[in-house]
C-alpha cells in the first residue's frame, strides 16, 4: 500500500469511526461474537460479497405470505440473485429495497 492510500484509508477509518459506522454490528451478529474480520476478510476491509453472508447464513426458503407482495427472496425482476445487501445492511439502517419502485408494507431485518 502507497503511503498516500495508507493515508486516505486512515483518514476514511477515522470519519467512518466518527459517525459511528464503522463500529457498528447488529446486535444479533454482536451476541454471536463476531468481530469485524468475521465477515471482512481482506486487509484494508473491503466490501462484503453475498457468498461471504452464505458461510453462516443459508438462502431463505421460498414463502409465500408477504402481505400480498411476492417471495421477497425470489423476484419476478431478478430472480434469487439479488444480493442481501441491497436489503440487509450490517453498518446502517436495513431498507426494503423493493419500496423503490413498489410499496410493500414489510420490515426488513
Amino acid at each position: 500500500m502507497t503511503k498516500l492510500t495508507s493515508s486516505l484509508f486512515g483518514v476514511a477509518m477515522v470519519l467512518l469511526c466518527a459517525n459511528g459506522m464503522a463500529n457498528t454490528m447488529k446486535p444479533h451478529h454482536k451476541e454471536a461474537g463476531l468481530k469485524c474480520d468475521s465477515c471482512h476478510t481482506t486487509k484494508p476491509f473491503d466490501y462484503v460479497e453475498m457468498d461471504q453472508c452464505l458461510t453462516c447464513h443459508q438462502t431463505p426458503e421460498k414463502k409465500t405470505d408477504y402481505h400480498g407482495a411476492p417471495d421477497k427472496h425470489d423476484s419476478p425482476h431478478y430472480g434469487p440473485q439479488l444480493e442481501c445487501e441491497n436489503c440487509h445492511h450490517e453498518h446502517e439502517q436495513s431498507e426494503n429495497y423493493c419500496n423503490n419502485c413498489h410499496e410493500f408494507d414489510f420490515k426488513v431485518p
